[in-house]
């Protein structure tokens, strides 16, 4: 039997539903007016909020800055379709949400492209198995596992450079992807104890799907920004994802076939370990399941991996824009190797001191992570007169922060090393600065990702000369899961001489 409906009863029941919803909304503004009276608020459109900010991703970080001009104040509140969020760039609210452990739940908005079953780690672990996961797997990013490390970062380091030389004298090159190339390598060897040659058909295959996941991700968190996170779930996604899953699945079993003594298993601070190692170990003494070990490792390649390269690739894109800068920097590492470099040792990254400033300044203006968010673990004052409830999510857009005039002086968006000159670091908030973010949950790999792009950048800037056609005021950074850019820009290779 067929049902007629006829259009007066669907439009009928479409007011209904839209009476409904609009009081639900008003309803659920209105539970939130002891922090949006308080506070300035972007209230946006209703159902929508300012979510349509978001649709193009070269406009969102001129959006986020011209929202604070807006506000007219460094600490808001915004509302993203349904939901409201605190947004700062306060160094001294920065300061209070990264060191109370009040706010050490990750904001689950913002992080909505980790919960894949695959990379939903240490990155993202509520609170509580955040602390344990933590303690599992930080002497892998202990000082003496990390100094173990060294040769491979001169090794990889030599193999990116080896590469590069390889491609000068062929005008503008695609730079990046070389970077990704042998940082996943690095990534692999360290986390995973193996190493993955170049041209094989299982490189390729990890390379691609690498790429394929960090798209689909990013896709993700821009999606689920509106409650339309379904819309990156295609069926590509979830073939990279089994595929990914079973690539690290047969990876643990290498390892867990290797003959180990029962005594080095179950000592988790010796020096010279690779994750899988210490996660096995966790496993064996019923911390971790085989699924844990299997996520840790996903995560910290991932991560490691994509931010690394991100921070790498930066690097390189400034100094090819700013010769005299990049002329500066060689001088620098000429006078500690004047005869060319064997190795770059832990002792040596001490006498980088132009060098230092020139990576946090390329950070500052490119930072590899360019937002992170916190959640409320209770009911909490975050300013005086303003208590936030459980589960409140706090943005911290760190782009944004790094180039806020206020912070930064009237030349904020000016490449300029000298801004890191003692005296004028003195000038600022410490927390103005947050490269690898602050706090208790800050990024675990911090020291790894630092290390090995020092060691990279002295053999690449040693002995290649980098120039590009691209200006600086062109470029255009976009948000996905690390910092992008519309268009990468492309970098020609000159060999030095000397």
């Amino acid at each position: 039997m067929t049902v007629l409906i006829s259009t007066d009863t669907i439009i009928l029941t479409a007011a209904v539903v839209f009476l409904a919803a609009s009081w639900s909304l008003y309803q659920k503004r209105r539970s939130f007016q002891n922090i949006t009276s308080k506070m300035p608020t972007q209230w946006g459109l209703p159902f929508i909020g300012i979510a349509y900010q978001f649709i193009h991703l070269n406009k969102v970080y001129r959006n986020v800055s011209r929202g604070f001009d807006e506000i007219k104040q460094l600490t808001g509140c915004v509302w993203v379709a349904t939901t409201p969020y605190i947004v700062t760039v306060e160094p001294e609210v920065i300061k209070k949400i990264t060191s109370s452990p009040d706010y050490l739940n990750k904001a689950r908005d913002l992080y909505t492209h980790f919960h894949n079953g695959v990379i939903n780690g240490i990155i993202v672990s509520p609170v509580q198995k955040w602390k344990l996961d933590r303690k599992a797997v930080s002497p892998f990013l202990g000082h003496n596992n990390l100094m173990s490390f060294f040769p491979l970062f001169n090794e990889n380091a030599i193999s990116v450079k080896n590469k590069l030389a390889g491609m000068a004298g062929r005008g503008e090159q695609d730079v990046y992807a070389v970077i990704k190339a042998f940082g996943l390598q690095l990534s692999i060897l360290t986390i995973m104890g193996i190493k993955m040659e170049e041209g094989t058909k299982k490189y390729d295959e990890t390379m691609n799907a690498f790429i394929v996941l960090v798209h689909h991700m990013a896709q993700n968190s821009i999606y689920s920004s509106v409650g339309l996170g379904f819309l990156a779930n295609t069926p590509e996604y979830h073939r990279i994802l089994k595929y990914l899953r079973k690539l690290v699945r047969s990876l643990i079993q290498e390892n867990l076939a290797k003959q180990v003594e029962s005594e080095e298993m179950n000592n988790f601070d010796e020096d010279n370990q690779s994750l899988i190692n210490l996660t096995l170990k966790a496993m064996r003494q019923g911390q971790f399941t085989e699924k844990d070990v299997e996520i840790e490792c996903f995560t910290m390649i991932a991560a490691s991996y994509e931010t690394s390269a991100s921070a790498a690739f930066s690097c390189l894109v400034m100094l090819a824009m700013h010769p005299e800068i990049q002329e500066r920097v060689f001088q620098e590492i000429r006078s500690v190797y004047p005869d060319g470099i064997t190795s770059v040792e832990y002792e040596d990254l001490k006498k980088f001191s132009y060098l230092d400033r020139f990576i946090a300044e390329a950070l500052r203006l490119a930072p590899p992570i360019p937002y992170i968010g916190r959640q409320t673990v209770k009911e909490t004052e975050l300013l005086p007169g303003l208590t936030l409830p459980k589960n409140m999510q706090i943005i911290i857009p760190i782009y944004e922060l790094h180039r806020r005039k206020e912070l930064w002086g009237p030349d904020a968006d000016r490449f300029n090393p000298d801004n890191f000159l003692p005296e004028n670091v003195a000038k600022r908030h410490p927390y103005s600065h947050m490269i690898f973010s602050k706090g208790a949950r800050n990024c675990i790999g911090f020291r790894y990702a630092d290390f090995s792009l020092r060691v990279l950048l002295i053999n690449l800037i040693r002995s290649l000369k980098l120039s590009t056609s691209f200006k600086y005021e062109d470029i255009v950074h976009m948000p996905k899961v690390t910092l992008s850019y519309e268009v990468e820009p492309r970098i020609a290779i000159e060999v030095r001489k000397n």
